[in-house]
């Protein structure tokens, strides 16, 4: 069962949306209770369903050195303890909020995976595959005139990192992540749906 701060959460981030959609110019509103969407948009040409998902904040991720901050939003799930699961047609959209730093992001229902992860734009270049692409860069600029121990020292990192980096062919992990502001919209995006 949901804890009274759990729904006053989710109540805040319902209105949230329906805020951000007013202020796009849309007529939006929260939906009456035991339906499986939060809010009803109108964008003038339609109505769209808008299921809301609200994370008060980041939460640590398990990574291979230490751990780092995203966004977790568990949405294709509802119902008591998340048991249930949305059936085609029943959502439109799902808006993910943000309640930390007030944001709003949208995404159609056919992209959206079962659980989602998304990066915090305030440590965009921190997370552990970036600091390798950052640091391969780096490795290739200086092997021309530095040592392999050199390049260590230099950049903080162990001996066996550097060798491997300097190896024909290596190329650094590449992730499909994205950060929140990847989510925004603008008016014009609801206008295409």
């Amino acid at each position: 069962m949901r804890t009274s701060k759990e729904l006053q959460t989710g109540k805040a981030g319902e209105y949230l949306v329906c805020a951000d959609l007013i202020l796009k110019g849309f007529v939006a509103f929260p939906s009456e209770q035991g339906l499986p969407y939060d809010v009803l948009l109108d964008t003038g040409e339609r109505l769209l369903k808008v299921q809301v998902k609200t994370t008060s904040g980041a939460r640590k991720v398990p990574q291979r050195n230490k751990d780092t901050l995203a966004y977790i939003f568990n949405v294709k799930r509802n119902g008591k303890n998340g048991k249930g699961r949305y059936h085609d047609g029943e959502v439109d959209l799902f808006a993910l909020v943000c309640l930390d730093v007030m944001k709003v992001g949208y995404l159609v229902t056919t992209d959206m995976p079962d659980t989602l992860n998304i990066r915090l734009d305030s440590m965009r270049g921190s997370y552990y595959d970036e600091d390798g692409i950052a640091t391969h860069a780096k490795v290739l600029e200086l092997k021309e005139t530095h040592t392999q121990t050199q390049i260590a020292g230099k950049l903080g990192k162990q001996i066996a990192v550097i060798n491997r980096m300097c190896k024909t062919g290596y190329e650094p992990h590449k992730t499909n992540a994205r950060y929140f502001s990847d989510f925004a919209r603008d008016a014009e995006w609801f206008l295409k749906l």
